[in-house]
């Protein structure tokens, strides 16, 4: 008999990327979650076979309903929608409301044996008050609420998904073509040479694999930890060098720079997003590799120890990754 996951955010980009991942698994049911089930997206899931719902993230009850006979669920939210029309504190708060909702409605769905909760590192914590980074942290703090409920966390697997090659298209991150040195250059308020990237690939393939490689081999412990990423970069230097190779426009690591510049410069040229994003790369420059680390007490893996090899090898590279977006908009 199939087993049901269901799918929350099914027409988003993470969401996207899983449902696209189980359909390959005839052992699974694919129920998804949308606002709109009548929009093309959920139309277009539908006609793939997934069981589009309508559910509303802000309706605990919604979700409830939505998630009966559940055996696991993929659970994501998202920051980036509230932040464009309101500020990070807002967007923080609404984003932790949601994952509240989510997580509570799980816990009253008695047939769920597998929680999937895609959250990043608590950055406030991890660097000892010095900053925060909201988008982090928000999830990050639905984390701490899933813990306390020791059933909940019994059946959790808390996924984090690194930096996706796309994340090149916010304009903080666009490449800019200086034609007097014949290189692109990419702005940073860290040091370049100290900020590591782990790299996700393509999130719109590899979260899908990531999560379905899970739910195929979960950690041994309830409230683990795991690391999805396809490469580590030491740093955005080396990150941004691949990126010159894997979107054809320079090939050398000498035509790609990464120019670090204060981050009140930063603030003023992306108002609020550079908040933001300026935010993460400090974070990251400041805690380096331990970025990616737990609180004490918490365990963590890389998502390989749960892989086959033949998983691993379904997984998007960053270099083709670069190579398969079309980058002519923002060059």
């Amino acid at each position: 008999m199939s087993k049901l996951i269901v799918v929350v955010g099914a027409t988003g980009g993470q969401g996207g990327s899983v449902v696209s991942a189980f359909l390959k698994d005839k052992n699974f049911k694919i129920r998804g979650i949308t606002r709109n089930p009548d929009g093309e997206k959920a139309k277009a899931l539908t006609a793939k076979g997934v069981d589009m719902v309508q559910a509303d993230l802000n309706d605990e009850g919604s979700l409830v309903k939505a998630f009966q006979g559940a055996y696991a669920i993929f659970a994501v939210t998202d920051f980036f929608e509230p932040f464009t029309t309101t500020d990070s504190e807002a967007a923080m708060a609404f984003e932790y409301q949601q994952g509240l909702n989510i997580a509570i409605a799980a816990s009253k769905t008695a047939t769920l044996q597998h929680y999937l909760w895609s959250t990043l590192p608590y950055s406030f914590k991890l660097s000892k008050g010095k900053l925060t980074v909201p988008h982090f942290d928000g999830k990050a703090k639905v984390d701490e609420f899933i813990k306390k409920d020791k059933q909940l966390l019994s059946k959790t697997t808390f996924l984090w998904y690194t930096y996706y090659a796309s994340n090149l298209f916010y304009p903080m991150y666009n490449p800019i073509f200086i034609k007097s040195a014949g290189k692109y250059v990419l702005l940073n308020p860290g040091n370049p040479e100290r900020t590591p990237i782990p790299s996700l690939g393509d999130h719109r393939t590899n979260v899908g694999i990531f999560a379905h490689s899970v739910l195929a081999n979960p950690p041994k412990h309830g409230g683990t930890y795991v690391k999805c990423s396809v490469e580590e970069f030491p740093s955005l230097g080396t990150y941004f060098v691949k990126w010159g190779s894997g979107s054809g426009r320079l090939a050398s690591s000498q035509s790609t720079s990464v120019l670090q510049i204060p981050l009140e410069q930063y603030q003023a040229l992306w108002p609020k997003w550079g908040d933001e994003m300026g935010s993460m790369m400090c974070f990251w420059e400041l805690l380096g590799e331990n970025s990616w680390t737990t609180l004490p007490g918490d365990k963590m893996i890389h998502a390989f120890e749960l892989m086959t090899e033949t998983a691993k090898k379904e997984l998007v590279t960053t270099e083709d990754a670069f190579k398969a977006l079309d980058w002519s908009p923002i060059l």
